[in-house]
């Protein structure tokens, strides 16, 4: 869907619902509110999903660390909540398995270990394959590329990941809210919020046509993630919980290994660490540094240890180094804190990512704290639920979240057989279903009176050139980083150089022109 033009579509006008935010909390608010029949404004500053939710390990998982700390009814919940997204997205949500190596800094050992894995798999209802355990020899014939020095063996459990990106996912549910009617604008900044007759005015500016406007809404939703407490104090609402803030890098390398399973860890602090399969890449990763704010970068120091411990865990033919970098993520987790609880005190890796909705029923505004990908279908649920009680009427919900039931993936594969071998057609015809769906075939029906659209901008990924063309046009992208960044995972998984030297760019930038 092409941008929205936000001054003639929301000047003056009145809407049930505006949320400001256009993360993953944001857009499954947006989606789940208008599948039951409010009107909906979301505004986002930048492109969606363009922050915290652009910088995840792109895992939806059950949150096993959490067993460490004892928070059953959160692991309970999480591992329901990823469930509910490996069968409504089968395509875009794969589950995994997690070869968890259990070396020098693990905190348990063989026993220990099955136990807790046990625990997970029954916290889970049995939905992922049965956990296993490894005796050292065992462990090194399954994983050679882990290192051998201290090993005890290891366990395996099961969880998911992501099959494209986490700002992509997110995407997903702004297309859903679209379609069912909502006004999602991207580079649209919400400069100044009050309350009005109406309930709340918003006064913004669209960024991209320069053009300022305001409108009003009944309710306002605070979606904006680690800024959340931020627009709260401008707003001058008194809310009962804050947050914390903590830094997780992650770092883009060559593939490592030829499997498609997610290798575990304990770093040197004893924090879980992870090399997880992203397309042809592998991503390591992370970090967990106390930051005051939600602005970040990588430092030397952050690079230097992760690949120090990635040097460590693993027995590669050549140790990693700085040079091997493809790309960086990095970003804020924003973790819930009630009261006036006093940070520095406490444990920092106790802290969890449970999610807090802070409802002022009188000021009709709702307060979206943390949260994490796994969890954002309850999210939806329970905005949806506080804003019926705050006396907005609510049809009854249309699907608003999973994939298209409809399987006709066979059939597109033998259109683009026309145009690549049997091996690539398939390898294709996966990411364009996963992405798009039916639409899928408006893509490929463009191929035939332009046969340059169906070749592979970058080899070892599936995106052709008519795909990333028809992203350009129809999903709201307004600058290329929004195209190779966030609608798709080509800028993480490909150096600068490689994108700038394609032989394509020229006809992706004239999109933009």
């Amino acid at each position: 869907m092409k941008r929205d033009s936000s001054s003639k579509i929301l000047a003056n006008r009145h809407v049930d619902v505006a949320i400001i935010g256009g993360g993953i909390n944001g857009a499954v608010s947006a989606a789940a509110l208008a599948a039951r029949g409010l009107k909906v404004a979301l505004l986002e500053k930048s492109d969606f999903s363009s922050f915290t939710s652009q910088e995840s390990s792109n895992m939806v998982w059950g949150g096993i660390k959490y067993l460490q700390t004892y928070e059953i009814p959160l692991v309970w919940n999480l591992c329901g909540s990823r469930n509910t997204l490996l069968k409504e997205f089968p395509n875009r949500v794969k589950q995994t398995p997690f070869f968890a190596s259990l070396g020098e800094h693990a905190p348990f050992g063989k026993a220990l270990g099955l136990v807790g894995v046990s625990l997970y798999w029954v916290l889970g209802r049995f939905r992922t394959h049965a956990p296993r355990i490894y005796s050292r020899r065992k462990a090194i014939e399954h994983e050679p590329l882990i290192s051998k020095d201290k090993l005890r063996g290891a366990v395996q459990y099961n969880d998911a990941v992501l099959l494209d990106n986490d700002a992509r996912f997110v995407f997903e549910f702004i297309k859903t809210a679209k379609q069912f009617g909502s006004t999602c604008i991207n580079y649209c900044e919400a400069t100044d919020v009050k309350q009005s007759v109406d309930g709340w005015q918003i006064s913004a500016k669209d960024q991209v046509t320069s053009e300022s406007f305001a409108f009003t809404a009944t309710v306002l939703i605070n979606a904006t993630g680690p800024f959340a407490k931020n627009l709260t104090d401008q707003m001058q609402i008194k809310t009962k919980h804050s947050l914390a803030l903590s830094k997780g890098i992650h770092l883009v390398v060559p593939r490592i290994g030829k499997s498609n399973q997610v290798m575990a860890f304990w770093d040197t602090d004893g924090r879980l660490f992870y090399v997880i399969p992203m397309h042809d890449r592998s991503v390591i990763g992370t970090t967990d540094t106390r930051v005051s704010t939600a602005v970040t970068h990588v430092t030397d120091e952050d690079r230097e240890f992760v690949l120090e411990q990635a040097n460590r865990c693993l027995d590669l033919p050549q140790e990693l180094t700085v040079k091997d970098i493809i790309s960086e993520r990095c970003g804020v987790r924003p973790l819930v804190i009630s009261g006036n609880a006093d940070v520095s005190s406490m444990e920092w890796t106790s802290l969890s990512r449970k999610h807090e909705i802070e409802a002022d029923f009188h000021l009709k505004t709702l307060t979206i704290f943390g949260g994490k990908l796994t969890d954002c279908l309850n999210v939806g649920d329970e905005v949806a639920a506080l804003v019926q009680k705050m006396g907005l009427k609510l049809s009854k919900s249309k699907r608003w979240f999973g994939e298209d039931l409809n399987d006709n993936k066979p059939e597109l594969k033998s259109k683009l057989m026309k145009f690549h071998n049997e091996k690539d057609a398939e390898f294709i015809t996966e990411g364009l279903w996963r992405r798009h769906g039916r639409s899928a075939f408006e893509i490929v029906s463009q191929f035939e009176t332009d046969p340059e659209l169906a070749e592979i901008m970058f080899d070892g990924t599936e995106f052709t050139l008519g795909e990333l063309l028809y992203m350009a046009k129809e999903e709201s992208v307004v600058k290329l980083e929004d195209l190779l960044r966030r609608r798709t995972p080509i800028a993480l998984i490909r150096r600068n150089s490689e994108i700038d030297q394609n032989k394509y760019l020229g006809r992706l930038i004239a999109a933009f022109s």
